[in-house]
């Protein structure tokens, strides 16, 4: 199908390129992609349309002994010359609420934050100035886990724990499960998604569009030289 008429470009190289692209999209390629599209976009529409739990961890240098200290950190009356700080936080990034009640029971697979042995946890606490107001939430200690127990987990609300340990580098994570969640995973900032996302997906059109454009002209010129 050509588009022709006197709003349309004389330019003739312009004139071809616009021509190459409206038959690009309505080729079965160009319908292809499109299909595709909206089928990825429904998915995510659903994907959204339920709690959706990612966590995060930062983790920074309490206290060392590499440095020359004014201050001394005694936890449950011991003191500590070299001390950790893990700020653990959990989101739900879906667009709808996560009840409490809908969180696997203790003795099952609670949302529970993982803490390696070696790790050498001593002492943990409820953020209360990094965890949203309006959530009502505990940590509840059990064996090497720390229990995550919460009344609702709103669209965009979050809860934060502080851990404190003598390793450096622990591999400290969230597990659970709950109804509606399919995992919990690791958070991706914004920035990143948008990044991979639309432009790996941006990409993979215009690589799409140069390959129909430069097969269609190709193909042209074999029918003028017949």
């Amino acid at each position: 199908m050509k588009l022709k008429g006197k709003f349309w470009p004389k330019h003739r190289r312009l004139r071809d390129v616009i021509y190459a692209v409206w038959d690009f999209w309505t080729s079965k390629t160009g319908a292809f992609i499109l299909a595709v599209s909206a089928i990825a976009l429904g998915y995510y529409q659903f994907y959204i349309s339920r709690p959706i739990l990612k966590y995060d961890t930062q983790t920074v240098n309490f206290i060392s002994s590499n440095n020359d200290n004014d201050y001394s950190v005694k936890v449950h009356g011991q003191e500590y010359k070299d001390l950790y700080l893990t700020k653990v936080y959990l989101y739900n990034r879906g667009n709808l609420a996560l009840s409490g009640s809908d969180v696997s029971k203790t003795g099952h697979d609670p949302i529970r934050i993982v803490i390696p042995k070696d790790a050498k946890m001593r002492h943990f606490n409820l953020d209360n100035n990094e965890t949203t107001h309006a959530v009502t939430a505990k940590v509840i200690p059990q064996d090497n886990n720390l229990i995550l127990d919460f009344d609702y987990l709103n669209p965009d609300y979050q809860i934060a724990a502080n851990i404190l340990h003598e390793s450096p580098n622990p591999d400290i994570r969230i597990e659970g499960s709950a109804l509606n969640v399919n995992a919990i995973t690791k958070e991706w900032s914004a920035n990143t998604l948008k990044y991979w996302g639309l432009g790996g997906l941006g990409l993979l059109y215009l690589i799409l569009l140069l390959f129909y454009i430069f097969h269609h002209k190709s193909k042209k010129l074999s029918l003028k030289n017949l």
